[in-house]
């Protein structure tokens, strides 16, 4: 039968791809990757894409459940993209994740490791059971105006960039929720309203003079993002990110005054400005702050509490409970891959590449003289600077500003390491961080990966020279695909 883009197509779904995707096959055995659905529907859906030997779908209704599917708890469940596995209950998650991490090795990396090499998925317990929900410190919220040219703020709906405007989350704690609810009042009562569609000029990142204003568009037109940051250590932060709009600077700062002053528990407010058009909720410039523009993170690290420094750019876990349970476990990971392991001192030094504001520095601290950090990030090297002092004032610290996939010149600087340890962006490492690494060839190593299919990738390239110990899947993402992994690795 031959397929085209848009045709209708039913299918029985049997699993995960590596990036989320649910699986399907027809009946002449073309795969189907389906956005959206668990493995055990009957669904109808849409091509989006026809390949040779593959196809790419969107999910339309689903004909028959799964046997093992719950009702969603949430009730924005079935528009809002921001948790597609809710019907799913949580075992079978985990089981489904720790599949799509074996799969993402044996299949992209073709790498064959011996049995029990991958262990189960770990996961934060309240007590004996799983903690699921109520998870996440930072929620990022996006504006639209929908075909009235009303303002809406909330969550992508699944598979669009239209706009949910949730009312609730159970991700979220219930202040977030209510601070979401006032943000919206506040930017109506300023006159303050979603920003133009990216196709439009003024939200173009271009070169040379800016075109001129629309006259269809007004000076209030700005709002793009808004960023609820709640750490388990108090305060709550509110960052607004905008287009550049100068003439809107009194009011934006009244706003923000205003949730300072009401009775959310807001403690500090952050204006930053985006022009370029990709909707990425990272502010490119910050205008101005209120209150309490940092925050703090406390987490118990190798059996000693740690306090982060953050600030409204800084990356940090959104989970932090199983943040504390990541860093933990990689130094876990480290530590049988040295023979004095017994002792507090495992070696001379330690390396942390993509280091942000030092998380992994400052959990393997206790067990080195010194501590190395490199980071793309300027603002986040300072934090990373600033967090060691405060932390860890028995080892020496040397963070510099640079990206990794400059690590063969820190090679030559510094020698190698007794470890290292990385924590890429989902593309994994740059194809010259791994490069130096081979080169160099540093005795011991420590991957955490977001991806698990970069993650295969990158193992693949350095399972010549290595020998992969333990690969430990840990969930920091509840009711999603997605799934933090750590992985040891012994010089052969």
């Amino acid at each position: 039968m031959e397929l085209a883009k848009g045709d209708m197509l039913e299918l029985t779904l049997h699993g995960f791809s590596p990036d989320g995707r649910t699986v399907g096959r027809t009946d002449e055995g073309m795969t189907v990757f389906v956005q959206g659905g668990i493995p055990g529907q009957r669904v109808s859906t849409r091509l989006t894409a026809v390949k040779k030997r593959l196809a790419e779908a969107e999910l339309v209704d689903v004909l028959a459940h799964a046997p093992e599917e719950r009702p969603a708890p949430c009730p924005h469940a079935a528009l809002c993209g921001g948790c597609p596995w809710q019907c799913l209950p949580y075992p079978g998650q985990l089981e489904w994740k720790g599949r799509i991490v074996k799969d993402a090795l044996q299949r992209i990396g073709r790498l064959d490791l011996a049995e029990g090499t991958i262990r189960p998925v770990l996961c934060v317990k309240e007590g004996e059971e799983p903690a699921e929900w109520g998870t996440r410190n930072k929620m990022e919220f996006a504006f639209t105006a929908d075909r009235d040219g009303k303002t809406l703020l909330g969550l992508r709906a699944r598979a669009s960039r239209s706009i949910i405007p949730v009312e609730s989350c159970r991700l979220q704690t219930p202040r977030t929720m209510a601070v979401l609810a006032a943000l919206r009042e506040l930017c109506e009562r300023f006159d303050l309203h979603a920003a133009p569609a990216a196709e439009h000029p003024r939200s173009q990142n271009k070169k040379g003079p800016k075109a001129p204003f629309s006259k269809t568009v007004r000076q209030n037109d700005i709002l793009r993002f808004a960023v609820i940051r709640e750490p388990k250590d108090g305060g709550c932060l509110v960052e607004l990110i905008t287009l550049p709009s100068p003439q809107e600077d009194r009011a934006l700062r009244a706003l923000g005054q205003a949730l300072l002053d009401g009775p959310w528990g807001v403690t500090g407010f952050v204006h930053s400005t985006r022009s370029a058009a990709a909707p990425i909720a990272y502010g490119e410039a910050t205008s101005f702050c209120l209150g309490e523009h940092r925050l703090t993170e406390t987490l118990t690290l190798s059996e000693r509490e740690v306090t982060f420094q953050l600030d409204h750019n800084s990356f940090f876990q959104v989970n932090s409970r199983a943040a504390e349970l990541l860093y933990n476990t990689a130094a876990e990971l480290a530590q049988p891959l040295f023979e004095n392991a017994e002792q507090n001192i495992w070696g001379t030094s330690c390396w942390d590449i993509y280091c942000g504001v030092g998380g992994l520095a400052l959990t393997m601290a206790p067990h080195f003289q010194k501590v190395y950090g490199l980071e793309a990030v300027t603002p986040a090297i300072d934090l990373a600077r600033v967090n060691a002092e405060n932390n860890a004032p028995g080892t020496s610290f040397h963070f510099e500003a640079g990206d990794a996939a400059t690590l063969e010149r820190f090679f030559k600087r510094f020698g190698s390491p007794d470890l290292l340890v990385t924590d890429p962006p989902r593309a994994g490492m740059d194809e010259r961080t791994v490069q130096a690494i081979l080169k160099h060839r540093p005795p011991r190593l420590v991957l955490v990966s977001c991806n698990p299919a970069t993650l295969a990738r990158d193992l693949a390239l350095l399972a010549p020279a290595y020998h992969i110990c333990a690969v430990q899947p840990v969930d920091l993402f509840p009711q999603t695909p997605h799934i933090e992994t750590v992985v040891s690795l012994l010089k052969k």
